[in-house]
């Protein structure tokens, strides 16, 4: 779990309120300059950078120059001028004003990072790398010590190809600098940092010791202590990296000189202080008063955040604190005192013996509980090593062979199981989606075969004037285009959990809620919709390159009570649903061509859909085959993703509706031809529009209200 750490590191933080504050980074040289002054004014011990000032800053001088030539050309060149445009000059150079305020503190140490491979400097010369590995000279290790016939170009350390360091002003500003670099595991997570790199000048001009670079984090640590640095190699690499001084520090190392971090908790486990706040001198100044401060972003825009074993966004600045605090409370994790193929060898042979011997002797569950006991004192075992000791122990291997040598025990339920599973497969894959399967092949329990009473949503869906379209496309032309139509649904259907009943020619029947619950059934179908009808729009654009005519797709969606399971006859059986519920959603997919509407929705799927969506309400019906009223409602998208033009089509819709229910027939008109002057193309009002013109010539009875009954499917 989390741990305190030590309070001598706080985080200087390029955050969002920053941002907001100071302007977008990266920030003008003197902001930086601005910072420098207010830590040494707070008395921060140390100050190190996990940023680095690799280009130099033009935007002052060069309005000075464009003034300079101004008055040139107008004759006025005199020595007051220049005298005065000199001075503004020096006020202008950003570089130079971060460089005196850093030689003023000289408290101060600089990030650098480096590239180690020639991929991605074709914007680097070499005179340009040249420049940068001069800057970063006087920040090289100078103690290091080789045992006799040790070779550095034999050791396995990091190699650097180039370096990008601060410009000339801004380096030479202070001598101390570090490397800001981190090197991610196979998974991602910064699980340790190198003590030294090695630049590749020294690879080419072998029998100079001096181009070994310190980290950041040790630069920092090395001014905070007033310390210098030993490093002892053997054949082997690395033998010890130690802090030398008034206080002598050994860090903890591989062979390969890399120290393994000890993470105290997530981020936000040192303290962070927004540096528009230090700026402002609003932080307490015990807060900053002879601590190491760290310089760094930790606004997600700007992308310096890390995976660590705590955090999926871990700022490295943090990690650059923890690597700090590690060192100096004694903290660092370390590996086993063997080499560690030997300890995975001995734990291995030491496992399996024990395994063998017990599993030989106990049945199942006996056995179950030997090896529940086993891996238990394994995991026991490394986690009192880590957590006592801070030692590292590998605990795949024996975890590994434990579950290996396990999966002889149930063998026989496996066997028997199979079956079970081969019938669910068979009889599911082609119209349920792959996630339900497998969890049905997770627990066959929650299958119920037969018919169950149960509230879900249903769909259909039908391609506007099919018949006519494949009129005019031979047969093998229609069927590759209906399969390719066909297949892209189908793949939205099965992405949103839903499960394919039938298709019949080009229409899809789809379900919701079975043969697993899931109680958010209507908004997973109301979002499949949504998604088809986009991707629809995609397919188009290829349709009419291949000079293919654009189809319409209506969709009817209907929740509420309904019959689910295998039905039909001993010789063929269809997994399907049954009920008013599922004739209704029929009937909301056929009247989608009476207002011309591409997705209608009833009452009762709009209200277990929450607040989740974009609807409008369309109208109160009474559908072909039923008596009571419907209210119907057009799904148009998801919340908050209506352009302007389309939520004021939508505010004047509801008003000319409300007119139309109150009989204000001329009214209604003006409404709906105003949203048909936005969109001509909106089915419901021109479809209202017709309504309020019908009316206003043959008035409905004084019983009218406001239903309109569908007289056809």
């Amino acid at each position: 779990g989390p741990v305190a750490p030590g309070n001598e590191v706080v985080i200087a933080a390029i955050d969002e309120k920053s941002i907001d504050k100071l302007g977008r980074w990266p920030w003008p040289r003197r902001t930086m300059a601005d910072l420098a002054e207010k830590l040494s004014a707070y008395d921060a011990k140390v100050f190190g950078f996990d940023v680095v000032f690799s280009s130099p800053e033009t935007t002052g001088t060069a309005g000075v120059d464009a003034v300079r030539r101004q008055m040139e050309a107008a004759g006025r060149n005199d020595g007051a001028m220049r005298e005065l445009l000199a001075a503004a000059e020096r006020e202008a150079d950003g570089d130079q004003l971060l460089a005196d305020a850093l030689k003023r503190s000289r408290r101060a140490v600089l990030g650098y990072f480096f590239h180690f491979s020639p991929q991605g400097l074709a914007h680097l010369t070499e005179g340009e790398m040249a420049a940068y590995l001069a800057s970063i000279a006087k920040s090289r290790y100078s103690g290091v010590k080789k045992e006799a016939g040790t070779s550095l170009l034999a050791l396995p350390l990091r190699r650097a190809y180039a370096v990008e360091a601060n410009v000339e002003a801004v380096s030479g500003a202070t001598s101390r600098a570090g490397y800001f670099n981190f090197y991610p595991a196979a998974d991602g997570s910064v699980r340790t940092v190198p003590l030294l790199v090695q630049y590749r000048d020294y690879v080419e001009r072998p029998g100079e010791d001096d181009h070994l670079y310190p980290p950041l984090a040790l630069s920092v640590l090395r001014k905070y202590l007033k310390s210098a640095v030993l490093i002892m190699v053997d054949p082997k690499g690395v033998r010890q990296v130690a802090l030398m001084g008034r206080k002598n520090i050994a860090i903890p190392a591989d062979p390969q000189g890399e120290m393994r971090i000890n993470y105290y908790g997530p981020r936000g486990t040192f303290p962070h202080y927004s540096i528009a706040d230090i700026i402002e001198g609003t932080v307490p100044a015990e807060a900053l008063r002879g601590k190491i401060v760290l310089i760094g972003p930790t606004a997600p825009a700007l992308e310096d955040l890390r995976i660590t074993p705590f955090d999926t966004v871990f700022p490295g600045v943090e990690v650059h604190a923890t690597v700090i605090d590690n060192i100096l409370h004694h903290r660092v994790l370390t590996g086993p005192p063997l080499p560690a193929r030997l300890i995975d060898a001995a734990t291995v042979i030491a496992v399996g013996i024990v395994l063998l011997l017990l599993l030989l002797r106990l049945g199942a569950v006996g056995g179950s509980l030997a090896v529940a006991a086993m891996a238990g004192a394994v995991l026991g075992g490394h986690y009192y090593l880590f957590s006592r000791h801070l030692m590292v122990v590998d605990s795949v291997p024996p975890l590994l062979e434990i579950g290996l040598v396990s999966l002889a025990l149930p063998v026989y339920r496996f066997v028997r199981q199979e079956s079970e599973k081969r019938f669910i497969q068979g009889a599911f894959s082609q119209y349920l989606s792959p996630v339900v399967i497998e969890q049905l092949l997770r627990d066959p329990s929650q299958l119920q075969l037969g018919g169950s009473r149960r509230t879900m949503t249903v769909f259909f869906s039908d391609v506007a004037g099919f018949s006519s379209f494949s009129e005019r496309m031979d047969s093998e032309a229609l069927v590759k285009f209906l399969n390719e139509y066909l297949t892209a649904m189908s793949e939205i259907v099965l992405r949103h959990r839903g499960t394919i009943d039938k298709y019949e020619g080009d229409a899809i029947i789809a379900f919701f809620g079975a043969p697993l619950e899931d109680p958010g059934h209507a908004r997973s179908c109301c979002l499949m919709a949504l998604e088809m009808q986009e991707r629809l729009t995609e397919l188009q654009e290829g349709w009419r390159a291949r000079g293919l005519p654009g189809i319409e797709v209506r969709m009817g969606i209907n929740t509420g009570p309904m019959v689910v399971g295998n039905m039909g006859s001993a010789m063929r059986m269809d997994y399907t649903v049954m009920g008013d519920a599922v004739n209704l959603a029929a009937r909301l997919e056929g009247a989608n061509k009476q207002y011309g509407s591409r997705i209608l929705i009833s009452r009762e799927t709009h209200e277990a859909c929450g607040d989740g969506f974009e609807v409008r309400e369309l109208d109160a019906v009474r559908v072909v085959g039923k008596q009571e009223v419907v209210v119907i409602y057009e799904l148009l998208a998801r919340k908050g993703e209506l352009d302007d033009q389309r939520r004021q089509m939508l505010a004047l819709f509801n008003e000319g509706v409300r007119l139309y229910k109150e009989r204000k027939w001329e009214r209604a008109v003006e409404v709906f031809s105003r949203i048909i002057d936005l969109d001509p193309a909106d089915g419901p009002a021109l479809t209202y529009l017709e309504r309020c013109l019908d009316f206003q010539v043959r008035p409905p009875g004084k019983h009218w209200d406001g239903v309109h009954i569908m007289k056809t499917k």
